[in-house]
């Protein structure tokens, strides 16, 4: 499919839902897939076009994504894409490693071979697409593993506190450089993470989420955690 037909079947409408949760869902996918850009001037009368509604549901939609701060209403100018920036980008890092790290000890805890298979298969979806090159394909089946983590805790306010920092998260990193060529690291990640679920010690589940996400958020950076951040690691790598 080429870039513009991909483009395209974002702004597609399904055949049932709520427009509002329509909007919602297309403007989510075209944040993630860099079709809107942090900082992108969002032109109301062009979106509803582009999505086939009218201006109603699509300012509704907008009021649920500002109050998730993913759109930021600047005085006198209109309506944006949140621009994330170092700072906020490194903090919803580290509370993403907290919330996969309690994912991660709940599932540990009471994994069953059904998910353990699902989560596997997720695995091998990412480094199917990986090897092929579509770049966008592999980073949406690699936000997904992390879901399917957060989902099978079976905690609603961690999920749902999950998806809000990692839309954000996904709207820096994708366009950040360091993103396009770390495929590798993420196959290796996953592959520790489905051991220690597998193994059934919360503990060092809970420990190896948190220490991969914040060394490999950081690294991606360039940065190094500072002496409070990197004491929420383990001492050796997992």
């Amino acid at each position: 499919m080429s870039d513009q037909a991909s483009d395209a079947a974002i702004w597609a409408l399904p055949a049932r839902t709520s427009l509002p949760d329509f909007v919602t869902e297309r403007f989510l996918d075209a944040m993630r897939a860099g079709v809107l850009a942090p900082g992108e001037r969002i032109v109301e009368a062009t979106l509803a076009k582009k999505l086939g509604v009218s201006r109603g549901p699509l300012r509704e939609a907008l009021k649920g994504l500002e109050a998730d701060r993913l759109v930021e209403r600047r005085a006198n100018r209109g309506m944006f894409v949140a621009e994330v920036n170092l700072d906020r980008a490194l903090q919803m890092i580290v509370m993403r490693a907290m919330l996969e790290g309690l994912a991660a000890r709940l599932v540990a805890a009471r994994i069953a071979p059904e998910m353990a298979a699902s989560l596997t298969e997720q695995h091998r979806l990412i480094e199917e697409a990986a090897a092929a090159g579509r770049t966008r394909e592999w980073r949406d089946h690699d936000w997904r593993f992390h879901e399917m983590v957060c989902e099978a805790a079976g905690n609603e306010f961690l999920l749902r506190s999950w998806v809000s920092i990692s839309n954000l998260i996904r709207l820096f990193l994708h366009h950040h450089p360091a993103y396009e060529r770390d495929a590798g690291d993420v196959l290796h990640n996953h592959l520790r993470m489905l051991e220690v679920l597998r193994g059934g010690d919360p503990d060092l589940a809970d420990a190896t989420f948190r220490t991969v996400i914040i060394r490999s958020g950081y690294r991606r950076l360039g940065i190094e955690p500072a002496a409070e951040i990197a004491a929420l690691c383990v001492k050796a790598e997992p």
